[in-house]
């Protein structure tokens, strides 16, 4: 009897090893899509990502995203030294939190985004990293209150008890570093942004001295044309993107964090030289829409 039982038992064992390998292969491999286009590769992640806030405006960069367990929250420290040369170096020493600069527009997952920089309240620049240089063109004579938040991939705005997680310094009115004479852009900047004139005629304000890769895009009732995808751009080229759209928008490309105005019926051209290899999308701030995916390489 004992042996014929021990015969039931091998035989039965490679079917429920079997059926439980199926299970497991089935669990790994089944991947959350995107609520992007193509291209985008971003996943929507289930799950209890905190509570969002009402009364904090309509636009997800208003809202607040309430972690519960104070414990649980990230943080952030905020530190700010004159730059040798222009300007100032921002460094944020966070805790409890991964920056996800490839995810930016994704869901919210606890621990991770990115970082808002605003001065005086008013946002002036996105952070994908621990280092951000700031120009001392973008601080005012009077100086101002440098603010470091901490973002969720999908712009909402991580909060302990209310308030958002964030640091602060203040920035006196003038870099204590001697500002570099008008010249030839150093490697690493960006080509100033194109002027958009009355009749939709672009007008390039810099010219580079490599050839630029254009790149049109139309937007009609929240439709993209072409479908989004990943667009290769190799690292130091300028890169036009023209942009179509039938309502007024704002248009940013992450990276290098840049933006221009988008008026609707008219075509906008913002140049830019993506100076470091990844991903990085183009969006629409205002409908939140994914236009491409930058491949540089």
């Amino acid at each position: 009897m004992s042996r014929g039982r021990g015969r039931r038992t091998r035989r039965t064992a490679p079917a429920v090893v079997a059926a439980a390998l199926v299970l497991g292969t089935g669990s790994c491999t089944e991947r959350p899509t995107t609520h992007h286009g193509p291209g985008t590769g971003h996943e929507v992640v289930t799950g209890p990502a905190g509570t969002l806030l009402p009364g904090h405006g309509e636009g997800s960069h208003d809202r607040l995203r309430q972690v519960p367990v104070r414990d649980e929250a990230p943080t952030v420290t905020l530190t700010v030294r004159p730059d040798a040369e222009d300007g100032w170096n921002v460094r944020l020493d966070v805790g409890r939190f991964r920056f996800t600069p490839d995810s930016v527009g994704g869901a919210a997952v606890l621990g991770t985004g990115h970082a808002h920089l605003l001065l005086d309240g008013r946002k002036i620049a996105r952070v994908y990293g621990s280092r951000h240089h700031l120009s001392a063109e973008r601080i005012p004579p009077g100086g101002g209150t440098l603010t470091a938040r901490l973002v969720a991939d999908d712009h909402t705005t991580w909060a302990v008890e209310g308030s958002p997680v964030q640091d602060s310094v203040r920035l006196p009115g003038a870099s204590p570093a001697a500002t570099p004479e008008p010249g030839p852009r150093q490697t690493g900047q960006t080509d100033q942004t194109d002027q958009t004139d009355r009749n939709g005629q672009s007008t390039q304000s810099t010219q580079s001295t490599q050839s630029a890769q254009a790149v049109d895009i139309t937007i009609v009732r929240g439709r993209i044309s072409p479908a989004p995808g990943r667009i290769d751009v190799r690292k130091g080229r300028p890169l036009d993107l023209r942009v179509t759209s039938d309502t007024d928008d704002e248009l940013h490309v992450h990276g290098v964090d840049r933006s221009a105005d988008l008026k609707a019926g008219r075509t906008t051209t913002l140049r830019v030289v993506m100076d470091r290899a990844g991903l990085f999308e183009v969006e629409t701030h205002r409908s939140g829409l994914v236009l491409a995916q930058l491949a540089v390489r």
